[in-house]
């Protein structure tokens, strides 16, 4: 009983360790895989519609509740057809910028729903550092690929990192592959544990077998010697 108590915290202490293991590489191959999906250089790595990108400019810096600024990390849902007819003017939408060769994320300030296209604005020109800004070129409806959801403060920078070679393969590689490795480990020794007490039971099992056996040779010369002593006593008596 008290073996059982003591071993029971061992239990949930390894359950914990194995679930948090599992979650890491979860999270880590779902990371992997948004940006395995990135063939293009106006892909978002998205996972299931949602997206995240690093903010690379202030051109949305403001005390909005919506405001982002250079060094965040955006999370946007991914537009389709009938998603993007839903959008409104004051939403944020991220759309690969052709002028610039790079995304940009700002708030829509005119729709235009007949010829399909929309015009959006950044709040904050980081160059005078006020809100004195000029839309931009319009875009058409095909051409806005999310929508702004949430953000992490001052994430972006370790995002950018992630992204690249380097920070990819030292953290997102070389973990799974080391978590796989200890699993693989912790695996090897259960199989041996198992099997050794595989090997055990079936010792003790033989050794009872083998016990049984010689139990029942003594049982049999015993009987044989008595028959011998009963007749030689019954001949005597004669």
């Amino acid at each position: 009983m008290e073996n059982e108590k003591k071993s029971t915290p061992k239990k949930v202490l390894s359950i914990t360790l194995n679930s948090l293991f599992y979650m890491i590489i979860v999270v880590l191959l779902i990371f992997s895989l948004a940006n395995i999906k990135v063939k293009k250089e106006n892909d978002i790595a998205n996972v299931f519609g949602l997206g995240f990108l690093s903010v690379q400019s202030n051109s949305m810096f403001g005390d909005q509740e919506d405001s982002f600024e250079q060094g965040d990390m955006i999370f946007v849902k991914m537009l389709d057809e009938e998603s993007v007819k839903a959008l409104e003017v004051g939403d944020i939408v991220t759309y690969f910028d052709m002028t610039i060769k790079e995304f940009n994320t700002h708030r829509i300030v005119e729709i235009n729903t007949e010829e399909e296209y929309l015009i959006t604005q950044a709040d904050y020109n980081p160059i005078s550092e006020n809100t004195n800004t000029q839309p931009d070129q319009p875009i058409n409806f095909d051409q806005a690929i999310a929508t702004y959801s949430s953000k992490i403060s001052g994430l972006g920078n370790t995002l950018d990192y992630l992204q690249s070679p380097t920070g990819f393969a030292l953290f997102i590689i070389l973990p799974v592959v080391l978590i796989l490795a200890f699993e693989g480990v912790v695996l090897g020794r259960n199989i041996i544990s198992l099997n050794r007490a595989k090997m055990e039971e079936k010792y003790a099992q033989e050794k009872e077998d083998t016990k049984k056996l010689l139990e029942a040779e003594k049982e049999k010369l015993r009987e044989e010697l008595l028959a011998e002593l009963k007749k030689e006593n019954n001949n005597q008596s004669e």
